[in-house]
């Protein structure tokens, strides 16, 4: 089969190349299948450009990802289902092509944003592994509109990257990305992703993927994992194999206060790491989180490694006084910066969206609440507001408010890249 794969996200801040798109390409060209990748990233008419891509390449069938459902901040959100749902009806009324929907946004809940895109299909999970057998599926008219995307660790998937244009993304602020594994086994109450089964990939197939991005010019590189210390002694691996290429690269990636030690970040650093999202929260969090985070932070720096806090809080019944000595807990190691957050999305299915959504006296706390139990549109929990907020911090400079400005904190922070 032909099959169009398309990237719908236009969002700049920063652009994100769409990696996911390649792995799936190289799944479909390896059992003989034909694809192309049509980024619409940068695109003035999104609609001209799909109708041209489909003339050229005349595709039996298209599929797109939807690599988030919103920015998922409070702050300066945007909701992008509604022009992804203006694509596929596009091509399923303009073109006559049946629609696969996929990618990271799909996993909070197939069924419903299936129905709100009105697209044919959905593969929620990651799609490498089972792509060529939903289209077998999809060929002998199969019932089934919703599959369930797996992989095996080790699945070796030929990454094509000759489908984007790499120097586009690079002149906007964007940087090259690469994954070491699939999944999260961490139970953040908040996140679609805890829990999801986890892909461990061959570390010498990383590494090619990185020579491969490096002989088009890249060498800024942001690692896509939810978090890279999935496994210490993976990253340890990863890392000396890494060392031993000696590719004159720098790199950034978020990591969780667990799973590591010092030498883990005297290899990090010398194979180019400089700057390291440190992902916290503060849901229920024992004496230990808090000396490991202390830990952490002073183990990263002691190498060079500069460390930012991506802080989440203000979750429900936590009272001030209580937040004002977890930001002491995280200030006293003297990060970067520590970017907070405490507008929490709520998604289908999370636990702490359960916990409101059944605490009627929770509810005063809800932003843009109407008893739509699907959440596919923002809904937020918010007891500290952005005055308050402000308050407790003192405005301390090393604190930034999460939202306020867009970008991350690799744009931020680039200037400390050695």
């Amino acid at each position: 089969m032909k099959v169009l794969l398309i990237n719908p996200n236009r969002y700049m801040f920063p652009p994100v190349p769409p990696i996911g798109l390649e792995y799936i390409a190289g799944a479909l060209i390896s059992a003989g299948n034909k694809a192309e990748i049509l980024d619409l990233c940068f695109s003035e008419n999104i609609f001209k450009e799909i109708d041209n891509a489909i003339d050229l390449f005349k595709p039996d069938i298209t599929g797109i990802t939807v690599r988030n459902i919103d920015s998922a901040l409070f702050l300066n959100n945007e909701f992008f289902l509604n022009e992804i749902r203006d694509i596929v009806k596009h091509i399923k009324e303009n073109c006559g092509l049946k629609v696969i929907i996929g990618g990271a946004g799909t996993i909070s809940c197939p069924k419903d944003i299936l129905e709100y895109l009105d697209s044919d299909f959905i593969i929620s999970g990651p799609a490498e592994g089972s792509i060529n057998y939903v289209l077998e599926q999809i060929n002998s008219n199969t019932n089934n509109k919703i599959f369930y995307g797996t992989c095996t660790s080790g699945l070796k998937i030929n990454r094509i990257i000759s489908g984007i244009n790499y120097n586009k993304y690079l002149e906007k602020g964007g940087i090259a990305g690469f994954e070491t594994h699939k999944g999260c086994s961490s139970s953040c109450c908040y996140c679609i992703e805890a829990n999801t089964k986890v892909f461990f990939k061959e570390i010498s197939d990383v590494i090619n993927e990185i020579k491969e991005l490096i002989n088009i010019g890249c060498s800024h590189f942001h690692l896509c994992d939810s978090e890279f210390n999935e496994s210490l002694e993976y990253c340890l691996d990863f890392c000396n194999a890494l060392k031993q290429e000696n590719l004159n690269i720098k790199w950034t990636a978020y990591m969780k206060p667990d799973n590591f030690n010092k030498k883990l970040f005297q290899l990090m650093k010398e194979t180019g790491a400089y700057l390291i999202t440190l992902t916290v929260d503060t849901y229920k969090k024992c004496d230990m989180y808090w000396s490991d985070i202390e830990r952490f932070l002073f183990s990263a720096k002691s190498t060079g490694i500069k460390v930012a806090v991506d802080l989440l809080t203000g979750f429900p019944y936590e009272k001030e006084q209580e937040i004002k000595q977890h930001l002491e807990n995280i200030r006293r190691p003297l990060p970067e910066s520590i970017n907070i957050n405490t507008y929490i999305r709520l998604y289908k299915n999370t636990r702490i969206s359960k916990q409101i959504i059944s605490d009627k006296n929770l509810h005063k706390y809800l932003i843009y609440y109407s008893n739509d139990e699907n959440l596919i549109k923002p809904v937020f929990y918010n007891h500290i507001n952005l005055e308050q907020l402000s308050q407790i911090v003192e405005f301390d400079p090393i604190f930034r408010i999460d939202g306020a400005d867009k970008g991350v904190n690799y744009n931020r922070l680039e200037n400390i890249a050695t």
